[in-house]
């Protein structure tokens, strides 16, 4: 007769919970491409966890009917997720912090030593894995989540007021906490079925985010009334901005940022953000930059200031780094800035 403990029981209802999961945000109708990629971030993590569940589950029941080659199968194919988590990981990243991003052929690159070790899973063997295919493999994740990381922290400078960003750290969070466990380093002391049960809790908290994410802010906002606020104090506030925009030039101050911007109105940064997204229709970030970027345009057009350096227009700009002034100017006016000049300065 088949045994299971109730550790193992409730670590397997925690990857079953993410393939379920993985489907309801794939078919549910307003899913978004961020919804797609993470759904198929959730079930290849599942797959993976799934793998040492049946391992555990074997070591406690070892007459379990099963024959080897499926047992061994399962393995493999379980492990073989492991090279599809990174990038699946990074290309969420990407499509919660980039506008309008698409997959490209190139982001498919990635999903190359995946594809071909789940090919190749009637042939592979125990010693591939342990020599080598499972250091590769965990390498694999790292690399993604610390280039995500950085990913992360780029847009924390430059998206200060993005909406995914507290929901990103809460997953960089969790995943952090996975990779420890799972780490070669730590597995002897944690086993096959700890890092399982950490992210069947993962899963479960990851669900009640998501799916809960609508009924918990309405909740907020309800309980907290006074960040909203009415017509005539989101009319003076609108008048402060844009005293402060196009009096004071604010948006030339490298250092400027959604809570100092909000300590100078005497408001707080959640009202500001607030009113800058309903009258403008923009973030904090891109409506500090759109004047930005007008600065520079009359710069560049500017025939008595064709010889000033490009780094140079970016800093007097209010732009604290040259990658982040070209690669803004280029979201909002499609080209790069030395082609922008150069197309309003024919002579030059």
């Amino acid at each position: 007769m088949f045994r299971i403990d109730l550790i193992t029981l409730f670590a397997a209802f925690g990857s079953f919970q993410g393939i379920l999961f993985s489907m309801i945000l794939w078919f549910r109708k307003k899913s978004k491409l961020s919804d797609r990629i993470f759904s198929l971030l959730l079930y290849a993590t599942s797959i993976r966890i799934a793998k040492n569940i049946i391992v555990h589950a074997r070591e406690i029941d070892p007459e379990m009917k099963m024959s080897a080659e499926l047992w061994w199968s399962l393995v493999h194919i379980g492990l073989s997720h492991q090279f599809a988590i990174g990038p699946l990981f990074l290309l969420y990243f990407l499509s919660r912090t980039k506008n309008k991003f698409q997959i490209t052929k190139i982001h498919f690159a990635h999903f190359i030593p995946f594809f071909v070790l789940l090919i190749l899973t009637p042939l592979l063997e125990w010693p591939f894995w342990r020599y080598g295919g499972l250091w590769a493999s965990y390498i694999s994740i790292l690399s993604y989540y610390l280039y995500s990381l950085w990913i992360y922290r780029k847009a924390l400078g430059e998206l200060p007021n993005l909406e995914s960003l507290p929901w990103l750290k809460s997953l960089l969070i969790i995943c952090g906490i996975l990779l420890l466990a799972y780490s070669p380093a730590l597995f002897k002391y944690v086993g096959y079925l700890g890092g399982s049960v950490l992210y069947a809790i993962g899963i479960y908290f990851v669900t009640i985010m998501v799916l809960g994410r609508d009924r918990f802010l309405s909740y907020f906002q309800d309980r907290y009334p006074g960040t909203s606020l009415d017509k005539e104090k989101t009319a003076q506030l609108i008048e402060l901005i844009e005293s402060k925009i196009h009096e004071e030039h604010i948006y030339l101050n490298a250092d400027l940022s959604l809570s100092s911007l909000a300590s100078e109105l005497n408001t707080t940064a959640n009202i500001l953000s607030k009113v800058i997204n309903s009258h403008y229709k923009k973030n904090f970030a891109d409506f500090i930059n759109s004047f930005r970027i007008n600065k520079a345009k009359a710069i560049l057009k500017d025939p008595s200031e064709v010889n000033l350096k490009i780094v140079a227009i970016a800093f007097d700009c209010g732009f604290n780094s040259l990658s982040t002034f070209n690669t803004v100017f280029k979201k909002l006016e499609g080209t790069a800035p030395n082609q922008y000049r150069k197309a309003n300065n024919p002579a030059k």
